[in-house]
């Protein structure tokens, strides 16, 4: 299995590098490319590991929609994060508390 799954992150990596862009497949395509005929959790975490260590992330959409997208971790890193619960003083998480139990 590693190394199906060593050759479908270099795959994926190739299309990304080509197309210069996230880029999303369908569940067909991801199996043509993989060689699997079943998306199975362990495969797909494999893959997303590998491209982890390469600087991409794999998006597994596939149970809810039949899609598989790879997008580098960079990218996200300027997508606008919000606080993290250490950055939020006490006096805001405390009003945001109230905010949710009040609703």
């Amino acid at each position: 299995m590693a190394g199906k799954a060593k050759k479908t992150a270099a795959a994926l990596i190739k299309i990304y590098t080509k197309h210069n862009k996230h880029f999303i497949l369908t569940q067909k395509e991801f199996e043509g490319i993989s060689g699997k005929k079943k998306m199975r959790t362990k495969f797909l975490s494999t893959v997303d590991g590998l491209l982890r260590k390469k600087g991409y992330i794999l998006i597994d959409l596939h149970k809810e929609i039949e899609i598989i997208g790879i997008v580098p971790i960079e990218s996200i890193t300027k997508w606008g994060l919000p606080k993290t619960q250490n950055e939020v003083p006490q006096e805001d998480q405390e009003r945001e508390d109230d905010k949710v139990f009040n609703a």
